[in-house]
């Protein structure tokens, strides 16, 4: 099976992971035409650590962004992308990684989804499945079976060039994928291959109630109804530390919704949503036979 395909991870300060990101790459059945790597003002040893693999791998690539002295997410990342996708030397690629670095897989992790693609003309982007180790377990991080998850999503080349790419934006791991859904290609996340995932997602933003206040303003800008976000606030109600995350979240969604903030994502996108958030619900509420 032949494949042509490219990588990028925009990456910062991740020295403690990213080696089994890059050994994770340099035995891939199917090697990637180039992984470029963009260090995004990296303080630790993450330059010294990538450079190691570029004298070894002439398909591997670093390129350095000045450190604006903070971990920017949801645009930042998006930007750094780009940096690197600007960079691509290679032509007739006919998918596009974008890829974080505290990631480990299968030596065949990359034939296996390509092989979906092959089997699936309409497949559009898809992604294995992170899981994160919890008392010595691996366990999956939750997720939808047609959300491809951030850290690690392969997009098909006509797709990508008929949602226009990735948008700078909060939420850009979301637009993408229901923009793609609105022009009618399929996405899907591989529950079955694992993608160990030593960071938490959403981790780096530190505490319990900020990160979730953010999230429930966020849901209200991206479009969720406020029934969608109460339901998912309260399945998590028990999680530690209890009650306080799901109170955060109704809070941030609250907060906005009286203030009237404005939507991030357009008017068709947050209708499509909403109905995508009804056959969710409807499924939950259907009475089995």
């Amino acid at each position: 099976m032949q494949v042509k395909y490219v990588i990028i991870s925009p990456v910062r300060n991740e020295e403690d992971y990213l080696e089994f990101t890059l050994k994770s790459l340099v035995n891939q059945t199917i090697k990637p035409l180039e992984y470029i790597l963009v260090n995004d003002g990296s303080t630790d040893r993450t330059p010294e650590i990538i450079d190691k693999y570029v004298a070894d791998y002439e398909w591997i690539k670093r390129i350095d962004i000045e450190d604006r002295g903070y971990y920017l997410p949801g645009s930042g990342v998006v930007g750094a992308f780009y940096v690197g996708y600007n960079e691509i030397k290679s032509k007739d690629w006919e998918f596009v990684v974008k890829l974080d670095c505290d990631l480990e897989f299968d030596d065949n992790y990359f034939e296996t989804i390509f092989k979906e693609f092959e089997n699936n003309p309409n497949l559009g982007i898809a992604s294995g499945c992170t899981y994160i180790y919890k008392s010595g377990k691996l366990v999956r991080e939750p997720t939808q079976y047609d959300h491809p998850v951030g850290p690690s999503k392969i997009y098909k080349r006509e797709c990508w060039d008929e949602i226009g790419g990735i948008k700078s934006l909060p939420g850009w791991d979301l637009a993408d994928l229901l923009d793609a859904q609105m022009n009618g290609w399929d996405t899907r996340c591989y529950f079955d291959r694992k993608l160990i995932h030593y960071r938490l997602t959403g981790s780096r933003r530190k505490g319990v109630w900020g990160p979730k206040f953010l999230q429930g303003r966020f849901e209200y800008m991206h479009g969720y109804s406020f029934i969608y976000t109460f339901l998912k606030a309260a399945k998590d109600l028990f999680a530690k530390p209890i009650f306080i995350g799901s109170i955060a979240k109704l809070s941030g969604f609250i907060y906005a919704r009286v203030k009237r903030e404005d939507y991030i994502f357009e008017k068709e996108m947050r209708s499509f949503l909403r109905k995508k958030h009804r056959k969710v619900l409807l499924g939950f509420l259907k009475v089995k036979d």
